[in-house]
């Protein structure tokens, strides 16, 4: 048994951020490429079965694929990421598969409203204005990033590293 998460992968913000996330991420260094946390923790890995799968797979087909720009560099307290606009399609998408899972374990920490977001470094205190500075540096030089997410895809946390386990389609309805 391990934790999942559900995510949409962002593989078009590779190329910006993929080298700093490779050194200040975690999650990065255990394999999980870039992508935007849709619910975590989601259910363990042995609680998904068929019947899981379909409410995954009816959620995600009432969705249409979101569609956005990775265009500005925000903070969490020890946390630098870029932000999506426009991010309701994607809130939204977060929201109906916390209501369609509401079996699925807590953690402990709470987060009044949930924000969309790349997380390119975490655990970061004294080096936060640098890092700030160079993905703004970053994004300034090659523009906003546009991205279309087309799956919604669930990840394993095993021992050593994030696998995929499956990948869904959004929008097939």
């Amino acid at each position: 048994m391990s934790r999942t998460l559900l995510a949409l992968m962002v593989p078009e913000a590779e190329p910006m951020v993929g080298d700093l996330r490779g050194r200040l991420d975690p999650a990065a260094r255990r394999g999980l490429g870039a992508h935007i946390t849709l619910v975590y923790p989601f259910v363990d890995s042995d609680a998904i079965d068929e019947v899981a799968m379909e409410r995954l797979r009816d959620v995600a087909r009432a969705h249409a694929p979101p569609s956005f720009r990775l265009d500005s560099v925000r903070t969490f307290p020890s946390t630098v990421w870029l932000g999506p606009s426009p991010s309701d399609a994607i809130v939204a998408l977060a929201a109906a598969l916390e209501a369609a899972f509401p079996e699925r374990p807590r953690d402990g920490r709470a987060f009044p409203d949930y924000e969309p977001h790349l997380s390119v470094a975490r655990n970061v205190r004294g080096d936060r204005a640098v890092i700030v500075t160079t993905l703004e540096d970053r994004l300034h030089a090659s523009g906003p990033i546009s991205c279309v997410c087309r799956h919604v895809h669930v990840m394993r946390r095993a021992s050593d590293a994030w696998r995929g386990l499956v990948s869904v389609p959004l929008g097939t309805a």
